[in-house]
């Protein structure tokens, strides 16, 4: 980051898939960051050069990557709906961390008075 400017010149990421995980937008973020004049880094792969016409290899293997990025993101989405529902059906709560004011006591969802004590407070 330049002192004198207050701006970054380019971002860096552990890799491509914690840039974005759905490929429209990895490739919005990365010509929005060279278009600004910026660079980008992985950490597993380097500087990530703008696209040139004279190697059409260098984007489709980036683009390949968030491909697969984003088949990752959807399985991981597929496996935890699934989940979700075989709990379900099996009966209990199954859906994350209830709102302040519940918890989950054998699987079912209850009110736990503390918490509901203190959210009343901030409602009047």
């Amino acid at each position: 980051m330049s002192q004198l400017e207050g701006r970054a010149d380019g971002i860096l990421a552990p890799n491509l898939d914690r840039l974005a995980r759905e490929l429209t937008v990895q490739e919005a973020v990365l010509s929005y960051v060279w278009a600004l004049g910026g660079r980008v880094f992985t950490a597993g792969h380097g500087e990530h050069l703008e696209d040139d016409a004279s190697d059409p290899m260098r984007t489709a293997m980036r683009q390949m990557r968030g491909v697969f990025h984003q088949l990752d993101r959807g399985l991981i989405i597929k496996r935890l709906t699934e989940g979700r529902a075989a709990k379900g059906e099996r009966g209990g709560y199954a859906y994350g961390a209830p709102r302040f004011g519940q918890r989950v006591d054998d699987g079912e969802l209850t009110d736990d008075e503390r918490e509901k004590a203190i959210a009343e407070t901030f409602e009047h």
